[in-house]
């Protein structure tokens, strides 16, 4: 725990740019939801109204978790897999946004504390995890440039940290999936 809280201080400046990203994405996912119409809206709530009778969380989004976090990592070499990367960190934090409003609409009053739950047992491990690849990213990118210049294979330990952070992400998905969405089902499954 120790550890965590010396590497979240390190890197104060890199995770503070990505919470404010995150957070427009959110506030973003936020104002998009009331610019739909009306209709939309409904046909949105109606398709979610037995949200937490089934899994939330289904096996085809740890397949779409494992293609993205797999591009990115195979395009971190051509300089690419920073920026989809910080995209699709903007993107998680919008459909937070776009959510939250849904939740209102459907559960009125424990709208807070379904959402919680939801943000706790689904998203919250998966959003840091990202917020750490970007951290460890930012630095691969700088070992990886510059040995480049000097024409070594040092960059491969940052890699290593890469691979091993997209492992742990997929273990938390598998987690979610069999754990957490059972717990969701039994928790707020009957309201």
């Amino acid at each position: 725990m120790r550890t965590i809280w010396t590497s979240l201080k390190r890197h104060k400046s890199l995770l503070l740019f990505i919470s404010i990203l995150f957070f427009f994405g959110v506030v973003t996912g936020f104002l998009f939801y009331f610019k739909q119409e009306s209709s939309v809206k409904e046909t949105v709530s109606l398709s979610l109204t037995n949200l937490f009778q089934n899994n939330v969380f289904t096996i085809k989004n740890i397949f779409y978790h494992f293609i993205v976090l797999l591009i990115i990592c195979s395009t971190l070499f051509c300089f690419i897999g920073l920026p989809i990367l910080v995209m699709y960190i903007f993107f998680e934090g919008l459909t937070i946004g776009f959510i939250i409003p849904i939740f209102f609409s459907l559960f009125k009053i424990n709208a807070i504390l379904y959402f919680l739950l939801y943000f706790f047992l689904v998203k919250f491990l998966f959003v840091f995890l990202l917020f750490m690849l970007f951290v460890k990213s930012i630095y691969y990118l700088k070992s990886y440039l510059i040995c480049l210049k000097k024409k070594s294979y040092d960059f491969i330990k940052s890699l290593k940290y890469i691979v091993v952070l997209i492992f742990i992400i997929l273990v938390n998905d598998c987690f979610v999936y069999f754990v957490s969405n059972r717990i969701l089902i039994l928790l707020l499954g009957g309201k």
